[in-house]
């Protein structure tokens, strides 16, 4: 059985969907598997775009959340002085205006602080977004009228990295939902021009970077592949949520997350109501997440605990 995580280089035009198929021909290397391989992925990145994607196996499906709400690092390349419906070049491109001038740099620099912090963003029409039951680039694409309400974001950091007119590079560390094509967009359009996304990558979601993840490549590309296969890299749940404190719980405890029974816990009194913490058994295996109640106990909001099955769970290295 495979659980836990694997840290995947999307290339570029490449589908996360298609994504997620490649690495399961690389899992079953044309073998028929025992069991059904669950596996699925966070946050999706464009064909456009490439880099970091974060896939779960087995039973840590059950944390994708917890690693979609981590911090995203992408660099973002920008052409000012167009505009698209897709607010990439994926769509028919328009000029604007003649004459429209050309931001500065400084002009620039001088604006990102406003798009720092908590800020309204008004996706994108092409994107996955419902709208009525419908995805909304599929009604965009028949060229009906999609209206998406602006919704919070977050952006924690905004740096440029280079800027030579029309092309603008950005390095973004951003909060879940964040449409970087949109960003992109907004800031151009404080600066009295349009701009479309050339190309993006994300470099890391959490403590998952591109340095340390394993490249895939389409079955056309010719380029030799040097490297473990993919299972022997994944990685274990602690890392979709790294920044909780573990609680270790002995056998007695143990035998009460298992019956969904909250535990009094001396680790329980440095934490405020609403706090989450790891659980570990004795053996420091993931045993799920639990939660301070009003009353000061631990109840679990995610329990592995029934699940347990000794050394099948991957180890924290």
């Amino acid at each position: 059985m495979y659980d836990g995580f694997l840290n995947i280089y999307k290339p570029a035009g490449v589908t996360s969907f298609d994504a997620v198929k490649m690495v399961l021909r690389e899992i079953l290397d044309g073998k028929k598997p025992e069991k059904k391989v669950k596996i699925g992925h966070a946050g999706t990145l464009d064909p456009l775009a490439e880099g970091v994607l974060v896939m779960a196996l087995g039973r840590a499906l059950k944390l994708i959340s917890r690693v979609q709400e981590q911090k995203k690092t992408y660099v973002g390349t920008f052409r000012l002085g167009f505009s698209s419906p897709s607010e990439d070049v994926e769509t028919e491109m328009t000029p604007v205006p003649a004459g429209t001038p050309a931001p500065t740099l400084a002009q620039i620099e001088a604006v990102l602080p406003e798009f720092l912090g908590e800020i309204m963003q008004k996706p994108p029409i092409y994107s996955a977004l419902k709208v009525n039951g419908r995805k909304a680039y599929d009604l965009a694409r028949k060229g009906k009228e999609v209206e998406l309400k602006a919704r919070p974001i977050r952006i924690y950091a905004l740096e440029v990295l280079n800027y030579d007119f029309p092309q603008l590079t950005l390095k973004i560390v951003c909060g879940s939902g964040t449409y970087v094509r949109s960003l992109g967009r907004d800031l151009a359009r404080r600066l009295g021009t349009e701009a479309v996304m050339s190309a993006l990558i994300r470099t890391a979601i959490g403590n998952f970077r591109a340095e340390d993840a394993l490249e895939i490549r389409k079955r056309d590309d010719p380029r030799p592949l040097n490297r473990p296969h993919c299972t022997e890299l994944i990685r274990p749940f602690f890392e979709a949520v790294p920044d909780l404190p573990r609680i270790t719980y002995d056998s007695q405890d143990v035998r009460r997350l298992r019956t969904g029974i909250a535990v009094i816990h001396p680790a329980a009194k440095g934490m405020n109501p609403g706090d989450e913490a790891v659980v570990l058994n004795e053996a420091g295996d993931f045993l799920g997440i639990v939660r301070k109640t009003e009353s000061g106990t631990l109840r679990s909001v995610l329990n592995f605990a029934n699940e347990m099955n000794g050394a099948d769970f991957p180890k924290e290295k």
